[in-house]
């Protein structure tokens, strides 16, 4: 089943169209939500709070756009929104410390390098605006393409290089000057 068509379905009361699209879609949307806000638990929160907002809202969807990227964009919104409403915001990179914690005994030293940079990253992550942040998490945690970072932020492509150049900028400003390129 298409998106679109579930979508259809859910507009008509058809609960076999919130059960595709929330199938489909909420380990992204939790995905997307957990590396933003960076607490499992506000993750999980966010992302109920998502597709409540998602379904109360369907009848906005356009049809011709990806229902994948008007959701990541009501998941960035919601995300941007308890971050605003907290600070310090937790640690973007958990899952990353988790495992640079869990290697093997022969890569001690590589594991203690890979926390104390990850640590330093979310110290410079910190430091950037909320706009900046979203950029380089969609981008670079998500993995999402320009195109898509720049559909999930309605923006245009182009739009998006330059913002995400910016950011990139900022953030080896943060990090005291190192270059930060488009593969970090």
């Amino acid at each position: 089943m298409q998106d679109a068509e579930a979508v259809t379905l859910t507009l008509r009361g058809d609960p076999r169209g919130p059960d595709v699209l929330l199938t489909r879609y909420q380990m992204d949307v939790y995905n997307v939500s957990l590396r933003m806000l960076r607490n499992p638990a506000d993750a999980e929160d966010a992302t109920q709070d998502v597709f409540l907002r998602a379904f109360s809202r369907l009848h906005q969807y356009r049809p011709g756009q990806p229902f994948g990227a008007w959701l990541h964009g009501i998941a960035r919104n919601r995300c941007l929104d308890i971050i605003r409403g907290r600070r310090p915001i937790a640690d973007l990179d958990e899952v990353g410390r988790a495992s640079a914690v869990a290697a093997d005994t022969e890569d001690v030293e590589a594991a203690a390098i890979s926390q104390l940079t990850s640590e330093r990253v979310r110290i410079a992550l910190d430091r950037l605006t909320d706009r900046e942040r979203t950029l380089l998490v969609l981008r670079y945690w998500e993995d999402l393409s320009t195109e898509a970072v720049a559909r999930s932020l309605a923006m245009t492509e182009g739009a998006a290089r330059v913002a995400l150049l910016r950011a990139r900028r900022s953030l080896a400003a943060a990090l005291g000057g190192e270059e930060v390129g488009d593969a970090m």
